[in-house]
């Protein structure tokens, strides 16, 4: 049985496929957390029932709020957020072809 050692391609999207959805979720929680605490027409109900969904449910509530839940961020930072989620499923599906990430 031989070992062989991972290429520094494999290695480079292997890393990416770990780190990168730790960034998503500081990018997207962040961004919906202050979007939402900057907000002065919610009630506080629902504040609370958002802030606790986002830390609940961290990437599909918090990209919920950003896209469907009324943020006042301008379209340009949101598409920029859902590009970095765009990018990870690149990496995946790139590194899963090439046998870097399984």
């Amino acid at each position: 049985m031989s070992v062989t050692l991972p290429g520094s391609l494999q290695m480079l999207l292997g890393l990416y496929a770990y780190v990168l959805p730790l960034l998503l979720y500081v990018l997207w929680s962040t961004l919906a957390l202050w979007d939402l605490g900057r907000r002065s027409e919610l009630a506080a109900t629902a504040v609370w029932i958002w802030a606790f969904s986002i830390f609940a449910l961290p990437f599909a509530a918090a990209l919920a709020y950003l896209f469907f839940g009324g943020a006042r961020l301008a379209l340009r930072v949101k598409l920029l957020a859902l590009g970095g989620g765009a990018a990870y499923l690149l990496i995946l599906a790139l590194g899963a072809s090439i046998g870097g990430i399984s």
